[in-house]
């Protein structure tokens, strides 16, 4: 992948609707690479998660934490 594909696929979010409501119905990085190359744009969920926390053409790229938490108490119920 290059930074451009990944800049421009950030450009295409930005101004395409319909591909920014698939992205927003998906949980990982691959889901968005899949989505991704529909498009046009060639990257694996490993390179977009590289990117993590990264701001490209003023799009930043956050990684989300979506691992079940579960608040069991100080007795574990």
């Amino acid at each position: 992948m290059t930074v451009d594909q990944l800049t421009k696929f950030l450009i295409e979010i930005k101004n395409n609707k319909t591909l920014f409501s698939e992205v927003s119905k998906v949980a990982t990085a691959n889901e968005i690479a899949e989505i991704a190359k529909q498009f046009g744009f060639e990257f694996t969920g490993e390179e977009l998660k590289s990117f993590a926390n990264k701001k490209l053409n003023g799009i930043k790229i956050m990684k989300q934490d979506i691992s079940p938490s579960y608040s069991f108490g100080e007795n574990g119920n």
